[in-house]
């Protein structure tokens, strides 16, 4: 028989009752979080590993299939349409049905759409089976994200959703780095095959060795004694004599969307929204284009490949370094000043090809400047928007900005099929970084006269909001 509740903070549950929220939220990390964070970081990996093999073997499947490149700009932006289909279907989902089920079907999805990939030779068919891999990890991404910042203390949570995103770029390097081994002696094919056959080693994990969400069982209504046992396994204690178990309702931070357009936030939504668009524009145009723009100016797909590797080796350097960058000189001044170098190191890339070297160099830094770029917007929008719609606010600028994700790659194979050269094609790339350069500015000046009275309009409800202020406090002693 369940005997499990939910309340809200403050509300009498009845004795005897154990509180799971407070009993995670006093537990140390141990051996059975570190492997659940573990696995939902190998989720992760595979994504971003799935999301960058397309770049990597544009050239093979431009040959195999016949494509035209207005045609290869589509199939490299399948994957972010079926993401951005997925993450609205994963989340709802995931929440009616529990986090380990969506997850284990979203995982066996993307690693079966994965491992077929280039078994596929018509378009048609490719693109529907590269858009479905999208739909698997955009449902993946709210699962493992639940799962994982729920069986941690919420003083971790932020710094965890921090270390889960930094795997992703992870399979950008593993992409980059086995591109060399196998693509001259196995085949473009093979890398697919072992994305595949990896991700299905990821599904088996999250099938055997991943526990649902204790507060999940919780808030569903489980029987006491299986969530006894998933508590026990995660504090490493017996609770099989408790009958009754509740948990804090968590409130949401959320907001309905329009209030992002009321008491003076509509310039700023805006300019948000559209600073995403080219933010994702740039970042998802650079890492799927590269290596065939490379083979264009005479790299080989083996050196193409490493230069991803490196890029996103940068990517993660730079998304790890932004917040001590913008606590240190301010958001505006940071990211003013790195869309623009990196608007410069991107459009210098295709007049250093064919000379390894310098290549790597350049988009090193390229992926050190775009991830920390990106990293560094989703950091001030956070501070643009007060607590009660802070989420709603960066949620709905990273929505919008992965439409950009997706577009980008189209703008770039429409760009390549009208004849456009490779080197052209990247200062396009990187022209495409100075918008987001201008609107930081705009933002800047805008914020200087407005946040005083937005602010005032909706007060502050946590320390988060303490923090947003003492940041602008930051950038002010910067200016």
């Amino acid at each position: 028989m369940s005997s499990i509740s939910v309340r809200s903070s403050g509300e009498p549950i009845g004795a005897g009752a154990i509180n799971v929220t407070e009993i995670i939220d006093n537990t140390r990390l141990g051996g059975r979080q570190i492997a659940i964070i573990a696995i939902c970081m190998f989720v992760a990996m595979m994504d971003g590993f799935d999301s960058q093999v397309a770049g990597v073997t544009g050239p093979g499947i431009l040959a195999a299939l016949k494509l035209q490149p207005t045609q290869l700009g589509l199939v490299f932006s399948a994957n972010s349409w079926g993401f951005i289909f997925g993450a609205l279907i994963g989340g709802p989902c995931a929440d009616k049905f529990g986090r380990k089920p969506i997850l284990l079907l979203s995982t066996t999805l993307f690693a079966l759409c994965t491992f077929v990939t280039p078994l596929i030779l018509q378009f048609d068919l490719f693109m529907v089976v590269r858009v479905l891999a999208g739909v698997g990890f955009g449902a993946a991404t709210p699962c493992f994200v639940s799962i994982a910042t729920e069986c941690v203390p919420r003083k971790w949570r932020s710094r965890l959703v921090t270390i889960l995103w930094a795997a992703i770029p992870g399979g950008g390097v593993a992409v980059g780095f086995l591109g060399p081994i196998v693509l001259p002696s196995l085949g473009w094919q093979w890398l697919f095959y072992i994305g595949g056959a990896a991700s299905f080693v990821a599904a088996l994990l999250v099938a055997l060795a991943l526990p649902e969400s204790v507060i999940f069982a919780v808030m569903r209504g489980y029987q006491a004694s299986r969530v006894s046992r998933l508590l026990g396994q995660l504090t490493r204690s017996d609770y099989s004599d408790v009958s009754r178990f509740f948990v804090e309702e968590e409130r949401h931070l959320g907001a309905p969307v329009k209030l992002l357009f009321v008491d003076g936030r509509a310039l700023t939504t805006i300019l948000v929204w559209i600073a995403f668009f080219a933010d994702y524009f740039v970042l998802f145009g650079m890492i799927v284009w590269t290596p065939t723009l490379l083979g264009h100016l005479n790299v080989t797909p083996a050196q193409a490949s490493a230069v991803l590797a490196f890029n996103n080796i940068g990517g993660i350097i730079g998304a790890s370094l932004a917040g001590y960058l913008i606590y240190n000189f301010g958001p505006y001044r940071t990211l003013i000043t790195t869309f623009v170098v990196a608007s410069v190191t991107i459009a210098l890339t295709g007049l250093a090809a064919p000379e390894f070297a310098p290549v790597v160099m350049l988009q090193t830094l390229s992926g050190f400047l775009a991830g920390g770029g990106h990293a560094g917007m989703v950091a001030l929008a956070a501070m643009l928007y007060p607590t009660t719609m802070r989420s709603t606010g960066v949620g709905w600028g990273l929505g919008v900005g992965r439409l950009g994700g997706a577009g980008g790659p189209i703008v770039i194979g429409a760009l390549v099929g009208a004849g456009w050269s490779a080197s052209s094609a990247f200062a396009a790339i990187g022209f495409a970084a100075l918008p987001v350069a201008l609107i930081v500015g705009a933002l800047r000046l805008y914020a200087a006269k407005a946040p005083a009275a937005i602010a005032a309009k909706t007060p502050a409800a946590s320390s988060d909001f303490v923090e947003a202020e003492h940041m602008q406090k930051v950038e002010s002693r910067a200016s």
